[in-house]
């Protein structure tokens, strides 16, 4: 039991390191608990499917790029971060019920959530796909409890940091920058360090041999 937790603890410090930026720049845009509960269970709903996913793993999905096609969910943060900014920007602001605006608005950030620690986990999946065949029936389970025990534990780290009062204040009176900025660099960060970006210009470059290949031979 105790080389499994120890297992666990590892697998999942060594994939969700980098996770912790992601779950900075996500706190940092929402205020109150309900923004904050919304991030949280999109976290761990994301976690969830990532283990499923390195479960359910088989040769079709070793064969697939998996980490460079949910890599390109990257994109979605760069997308947040433009439409913050011009939203600040123009002081645009949407009309219409208050509640129902706000049902919307924390359903937004559950999807976010969701979609983004999804954008990161490629490296997840592969670990998970090579950890978990090694363990038992019972041993899986312990170590799904280790990892949520471990998410708790990261989303509390990022929560305290992002509330700091200091940072907190920088982040409101600057948000207008900051928040775009980081939700951008997230999003690059994520399209790189997933291959995407190299995968994607390894395709277009073979498209583009082969488009030359069928001119020459037309």
């Amino acid at each position: 039991m105790g080389l499994v937790i120890a297992a666990s603890l590892i697998a999942f410090v060594t994939t969700e390191m980098d996770d912790l930026l992601v779950m900075f720049v996500l706190f940092s845009k929402v205020d109150g608990r309900p923004g904050t509960a919304s991030v949280v269970l999109g976290k761990y709903l994301g976690l969830l499917l990532l283990v499923a996913a390195g479960k359910l793993a088989s040769s079709l999905l070793a064969m697939l790029p998996f980490e460079q096609l949910l890599g390109l969910l990257g994109l979605l943060p760069i997308v947040i971060g433009i439409r913050f900014a011009v939203r600040e920007l123009t002081g645009e602001e949407e009309a219409g019920n208050a509640v129902l605006l706000r049902s919307i608005a924390l359903a937004a950030v559950f999807l976010e959530s969701l979609l983004i620690t999804l954008a990161n986990g490629g490296d997840n999946i592969a670990v998970y796909a090579s950890f978990f065949p090694s363990l038992s029936g019972n041993e899986f389970v312990l170590s799904c409890v280790v990892f949520a025990v471990m998410q708790a534990v990261w989303c509390a780290i990022a929560i305290s940091v992002i509330n700091a009062e200091s940072i907190r204040s920088y982040i409101e009176e600057s948000k207008g920058v900051v928040i775009p900025a980081l939700f951008v660099a997230l999003g690059l960060y994520i399209l790189v360090k997933s291959g995407t970006v190299v995968w994607l210009l390894t395709l277009g470059a073979g498209c583009g041999i082969g488009g030359r290949g069928l001119a020459l031979s037309a």
